[in-house]
């Protein structure tokens, strides 16, 4: 999680599950799911424990009270036909109850139906969607559970990943036309990324080589530098590391061939306020509020620029948003 939230509670979001009983791995699936959920405070409805709900989850949301509920639609491959097929039948005949008719969903707006994808085996590379639901964006757990659960958690709770920026002045009040280009050419938030993960290309003779990966309390401030005088196609092609935006550094010397030396992260050395990285190498970094971080050189490109040739750092970065320090080479982009 990111920054710590208000104390301020406010009702728990309430939530009914729309699934396919399609097999038993399937259902116990959306049943842990469902149990988690309210477990993380979400007022899930799911007919194994709603009676009322279970006699047909269409007229239960008619008659609840809560306008604002939300509808989690678990896509198994079969639930698409047998939707489609409710809105051609009377509510119960030959269907499952738990199946969200195209009725019910244009009264509830789609706003408040959340398609989800399951990693019960139940569903095809591309998931098959009910025609009502062909606009609407999914949640995929098959693509990494924990990721896919925090996003949804965070959705049905009104917490955004990352929360909204402060607003900067209009560039344009009070200045001409040459004073507004150079302002927006050398706002700072050009060098800023507040991804938990993603590739990077950092000209290290712009903004003094520092760059912000990760927002809020997970936010690192990266200071690099070229360490050769000589900046030409077939220089050096390694970068220097400062931990002055954070709290430790250490370093990884071709991590490739070392993978468990990224095993145990608090066991590395990191005593050392710069470090010196070459392609291949991964740099551990750890900030002040306790977030994990690793950082690959990949290359070092030489750009033509204004003044001669400008070193391009190519990078890709993970953060452990989780506040754990299990990162490894498979949490980078691949």
């Amino acid at each position: 999680m990111q920054a710590t939230q208000s104390n301020f509670s406010p009702e728990p979001p309430a939530v009914f599950v729309s699934y396919s009983r399609c097999g038993e791995e399937h259902q116990a699936w959306v049943a842990n799911l469902a149990r988690r959920l309210r477990a993380n405070g979400v007022d899930v409805h799911l007919d194994l424990w709603d009676v009322s709900l279970g006699q047909d989850l269409n007229l239960f949301m008619e008659q609840y009270a809560d306008p604002s509920a939300r509808v989690l639609v678990i896509l198994s491959d079969d639930y698409a036909s047998k939707a489609n097929d409710r809105g051609q039948r009377a509510s119960g005949v030959a269907t499952e109850t738990t199946i969200v008719s195209p009725t019910v969903y244009e009264n509830l707006g789609g706003n408040r139906v959340i398609p989800v994808i399951p990693a019960s085996g139940t569903a095809a590379g591309v998931p098959l969607v009910p025609r009502y639901l062909k606009s609407r964006n999914w949640i995929d757990f098959r693509s990494g559970y924990e990721d896919a659960y925090e996003r949804l958690l965070r959705e049905l709770h009104g917490v955004p990943l990352e929360p909204a920026p402060p607003l900067g002045p209009n560039p344009f009040i009070g200045k001409t036309a040459s004073q507004a280009t150079a302002a927006i050419r050398n706002d700072a938030a050009r060098w800023r990324d507040g991804r938990g993960q993603g590739r990077l290309k950092i000209n290290l003779h712009e903004n003094s080589g520092c760059f912000v990966i990760g927002t809020g309390e997970s936010a690192f401030h990266l200071f690099l530098d070229y360490p050769s005088s000589l900046v030409a196609p077939g220089a050096p092609r390694r970068v220097r590391h400062y931990r002055d935006g954070f709290n430790k550094l250490g370093l990884v010397a071709a991590a490739a061939e070392h993978p468990k030396r990224l095993q145990d992260l608090p066991s590395l050395p990191m005593s050392n306020r710069v470090e010196e990285a070459a392609c291949g190498d991964v740099a551990i970094m750890l900030n002040h509020h306790g977030y994990w971080a690793l950082l690959i050189l990949d290359e070092v490109e030489f750009e033509q620029g204004l003044n001669g040739f400008d070193p391009i750092a190519c990078l890709r970065y993970a953060i452990a948003t989780d506040r754990t320090a299990e990162l490894t080479l498979e949490s980078l982009p691949q």
